[in-house]
């Protein structure tokens, strides 16, 4: 896949020159704010402010038009009313302005005739060239350079922003701005805070783009509640981690279930976001659920270097006291790490060095001794070191606590261990003695106030590290049959599902479809006994419940008598059959559900999962953008409880190549809406064998 044209916002991002159009010194306009802001916070470029009806605003000399200034301005901040906003635009353009900021509301966001501004808004943009931030947005800040294209009103109670390697654009100006503002309490410093708003122009698949080119960024965060273009999007995050820049999003906003046909099992398993996770993951990026989440792991993210990340979920808990480590290892378990036991030259080393009464297992309690004598105090860093020396440890986490001596010591002992381990190392103090959270601060260690936060964040980047990586390009194959000269109707039933597959090259159990009792008989010649019997009707999706499944039929004699029950059940619940599916019985082996869907962000998605009547009890699943090649597919069965669980893996290879070959097939499926689904595939070693099938389709 070509790499998509993402805009160029440097001179947006580091403009040498602003022009405020809109400002005035009345009291609440928005630019005689910003150009203030800007005056604040010292940034060094020319600010030009722009009213006709005004001389000077906050002291500077104001102009009566973008045209009219002593210079062509990198940056226009749009601070007008939203009707008026399409025509600045063009001005701008006109002036040789190629990047504005539009604050105003009352876009598409309040629909009517917002939505018609936004189109004009659009127009102007696309037909001038101009790359705009917003509308309905809080502009941006810059601080390593005093640019503050912004209204945030956190801005006036503040003198000081701290500057740092995070970087963050956020589709709300309030979770944005909130965000920095807290952040800059935690000691955490930024480089950009951009709000996108409606992303007319510019979205946050540019930013984050942007942010990977940038040489002052180490850590990306996002704030995203909607995604316009997932393709552009997954492009980003990808070039983020090709850049060795972690990326961290907090997602808001509830979508529909992408896979929306009412009674396939997809339906239920896919929704809640799911497939917005697997996509994400399989790039590299952290997802959290809250802002406390996303601070916390900005700032461990923000304060270790990449080196130091962790490879795996092994992870040290070191306390002074026994009852704080038991908890940490309980909600390290729930964060998805481990603490496994020290090895046993590790226990060696420390049984030379700590305190006799010390518990040397994992967690590891050293006991307020450590603190308490000048002797043991000199040896905590050699104690450290002994345990991050440790093979098994990927991370370790100092669960500290109140102390009454030596915690300048056991501040020097952290600070040691930090500059010369190669493993991750959090931090957590509760209510630390005076001064020594911010001894360790100055020094670039994050403290964290609770060791759940640490844990939490530890998890993060842990699990980052085991995420797959998905491909991100692959060719979509060409379509095997024409689809819509070969489906018709909302719902494909099993028959002839099967003959799709098939037309594809899949893997199915042979089967008929019999109207009659004649043609069970010779359904069943044709197939081979034993038999499965399946009655099909448009009506009813789970047969299984609604008893028009029998199994095992043994012969021909047999089969009539079952195709008589199953069509007086049928008659009987006012169910009209078109017919009885009669297909070869497959037995043994595990049961997987393969299915694929359209995503509206990411498009089609393939998701596997336990097969069978366990399909939604077990909860097992996994999703992965199609198409995927064999190794992906592996990958993905990979992280399945019922493919780990399985005595025989010697398949596993088959079962991929299914998945692979099915997700190429789904690739190439046209209608916008649909879920292709097939529960069970049958997997006996190298045995691999569709048994049932079901296509819906919710609109053409």
């Amino acid at each position: 896949m070509d790499e998509p044209a993402f805009a160029d916002v440097r001179r947006l991002l580091e403009p040498r020159s602003v022009a405020v159009v809109g400002a005035s010194d009345e009291p609440g306009n928005l630019g005689g704010t910003a150009v203030r802001y800007l005056q604040k916070f010292k940034y060094a470029g020319d600010v030009w402010p722009v009213n006709p009806r005004r001389e000077t605003v906050a002291g500077l000399p104001c102009f009566p038009s973008v045209s009219a200034l002593p210079g062509t301005a990198d940056l226009a901040v749009i601070a007008v009313k939203a009707e008026l906003v399409p025509g600045v635009v063009r001005s701008c353009a006109e002036a040789g302005i190629r990047h504005g900021v539009a604050w105003a509301g009352g876009f598409a966001e309040v629909g009517g005739e917002g939505s018609t501004r936004q189109r004009e808004l659009a127009d102007a943009c696309q037909d001038t060239g101009f790359a705009l931030l917003g509308p309905n947005c809080l502009g941006m800040i810059n601080t390593s350079a005093g640019l503050t294209a912004t209204f945030a009103s956190f801005l006036a109670e503040t003198d000081d922003l701290p500057a740092g390697p995070v970087s963050m654009v956020s589709q709300s100006g309030g979770m944005g701005t909130q965000t920095q503002a807290l952040a800059a309490r935690m000691g955490i410093g930024f480089r950009y805070m951009v709000n996108s708003g409606n992303e007319v122009g510019l979205t946050a698949a540019d930013l984050i783009s942007a942010f990977a080119d940038d040489p002052g960024t180490s850590v990306i965060a996002a704030y995203l509640e909607g995604v316009r273009d997932g393709v552009r999007l997954r492009i980003a995050f990808e070039k983020a981690r090709a850049a060795g820049k972690p990326v961290v999003v907090l997602m808001g906003g509830t979508a529909p279930a992408s896979a929306r046909a009412a009674g396939a099992h997809t339906a239920a398993l896919v929704g809640g976001g799911r497939a917005r996770r697997a996509v994400l993951a399989g790039h590299g990026v952290i997802q959290v659920d809250s802002l406390e989440e996303l601070l916390d792991v900005v700032a461990l993210l923000a304060t270790t270097e990449r080196h130091k990340l962790p490879a795996g979920p092994g992870t040290a808990v070191v306390t002074f006291g026994g009852g704080g480590g038991v908890l940490a290892a309980d909600q390290a378990a729930t964060a998805g790490l481990t603490t496994p036991s020290l090895a046993p030259e590790t226990v060696g080393r420390l049984r030379e060095i700590a305190p006799p009464i010390a518990a040397l297992s994992n967690p590891v309690d050293l006991t307020p001794e450590v603190y308490l004598r000048p002797d043991y105090r000199d040896r905590f860093a050699a104690m450290l070191h002994a345990i991050a020396d440790d093979s098994g440890v990927d991370a370790m986490l100092l669960n500290l606590g109140p102390m009454s001596a030596g915690a300048a010591e056991i501040a020097d002992g952290v600070l040691e261990l930090r500059a010369a381990t190669g493993k991750t190392v959090a931090v957590a103090w509760t209510l630390p003695p005076s001064g020594m959270d911010g001894r360790l601060r100055e020094a670039g260690v994050h403290v964290y106030d609770e060791p759940a936060r640490a844990i939490r964040a530890l998890g993060h980047l842990a699990a980052r590290a085991a995420a797959p990586a998905w491909p991100l390009g692959a060719a979509v194959p060409d379509a095997p049959f024409d689809w819509a000269a070969q489906v018709s109707g909302s719902v494909v039933a099993e028959h002839e599902c099967h003959r799709l597959l098939a037309l594809a090259g899949l893997p199915v159990a042979p089967g008929q479809l019999a109207r009659s009792a004649e043609e069970v008989v010779g359904a069943v010649a044709a197939v081979g006994a034993p038999v499965a019997m399946k009655g099909i009707s448009a009506e009813v999706l789970h047969r299984d419940a609604a008893g028009l499944v029998a199994l095992g039929v043994p012969d021909g004699a047999r089969a009539l008598k079952v195709y008589r029950d199953l069509t007086t059940r049928a008659s009987m619940a006012g169910v009209r059959l078109d017919g009885v599916y009669v297909q070869r019985m497959v037995s043994g082996g595990r049961e997987v559900l393969v299915s694929a869907f359209r995503d509206p962000a990411f498009g089609v998605m393939v998701s596997v999962g336990a097969g069978g009547v366990l399909t939604e009890l077990a909860e097992d699943v996994a999703l992965a953008p199609a198409p995927l090649d064999a190794a992906a597919a592996a990958e993905l069965l990979g992280s399945l409880r019922v493919v780990r669980k399985a005595r025989d893996k010697s398949g596993l290879d088959a079962l991929a190549a299914f998945v692979a070959q099915f997700s190429e097939l789904a690739a190439t499926v046209p209608w916008r809406r649909f879920v292709l689904e097939i529960n069970p595939v049958k997997w006996n070693g190298d045995s691999v064998v569709a048994v049932d099938g079901l296509l819906t389709i919710e609109e053409p």
